[in-house]
């Protein structure tokens, strides 16, 4: 693997990441996503999506937890 498919792989997957948490957040434009759309793979956006719905279901428990202890 060359460097450059390296960048490459490091920077397709920041914008699978970006892409995901603007569109959790659903302040998402129309352009953006025109232009992020193509070289994202389907598998990658559910993959990522599922990641930070468990992190935000984590994050929700634990705050349940710590709230109902005090």
């Amino acid at each position: 693997m060359s460097p450059s498919d390296t960048q490459t792989a490091k920077s397709r997957r920041f914008s699978t990441i970006r892409t995901v948490a603007w569109a959790l957040l659903g302040v998402r434009g129309h352009k953006p996503h025109e232009h992020d759309a193509e070289p994202l793979s389907p598998l990658q956006i559910l993959i990522t999506a599922l990641v930070f719905m468990l992190i935000f279901v984590l994050v929700l428990v634990s705050v349940a937890i710590y709230i109902s202890r005090q």
